[in-house]
């Protein structure tokens, strides 16, 4: 189990390929259960402060969502300071990111077990600040978790993928007899927000 938080988009170039092939890249500062190396199967948990939802709460509480990433670290590809980046091709069959990188501090043996090959002379190793050893994170065992390559959106199951459709302006409807060519379009009214407000005593009242 890794907890990192996501810090962007790691495409560089313009083309279509580049886009088509996204990659994300989430940095580290809470040690892992284990130190990682090149062939590690890891699932990352996203963190985010738990005071975005509890005002109150410690600034060392993070809460956590399944970021639908689980693979095997297939090597490191690169530096970020005293960081090392490692990528991971992300097994999940609903995330369409398959490329990771994960960005973890430098700290041999706690962190990370590299072989001689993979770190270039005179990296300097993480500080012990760099470590966030004091973090809380409040992960719930029973929450759902990502089923790699048999993952599948939850609600699928229990109302099929009729669910994900929505009306837009420009879907069409069945063609009728008499209809020029092609399909008849579906005339779909938008309603604004100011609308639903004003209509919204009218609803109540009608119930």
């Amino acid at each position: 189990m890794v907890f990192a938080r996501w810090v962007g988009d790691g495409r560089h170039a313009t083309t279509r390929t580049a886009y088509s092939n996204p990659i994300h890249v989430y940095s580290a500062a809470i040690p892992p259960e284990r130190p990682l190396s090149t062939g590690t199967r890891i699932r990352i948990l996203a963190t985010s402060p738990a005071w975005y939802a509890a005002p109150d709460a410690s600034q060392d509480m993070y809460d956590t969502y399944d970021a639908h990433i689980v693979g095997r670290i297939t090597g490191v590809v690169g530096w970020k300071g005293r960081k090392v980046v490692f990528e991971v091709e992300n097994e999940c069959a609903i995330n369409p990111v398959s490329t990771i990188r994960l960005r973890m501090p430098y700290a041999p043996e706690a962190t990370v077990m590299l072989g001689p090959g993979e770190v270039p002379e005179g990296q300097r190793e993480a500080f012990e600040t760099d470590l966030y050893t004091s973090a809380v994170v409040r992960a719930r065992p029973d929450d759902p978790r990502c089923q790699a390559g048999t993952c599948s959106l939850p609600w699928g199951s229990l109302v099929g993928d009729a669910f994900l459709w929505e009306p837009m302006e420009d879907d069409v409807g069945d063609r009728h007899p008499g209809d020029p060519g092609g399909r008849r379009k579906v005339r779909v009214q938008h309603v604004s927000w100011t609308d639903l407000v004003k209509a919204a005593p009218l609803l109540l009242t009608s119930q």
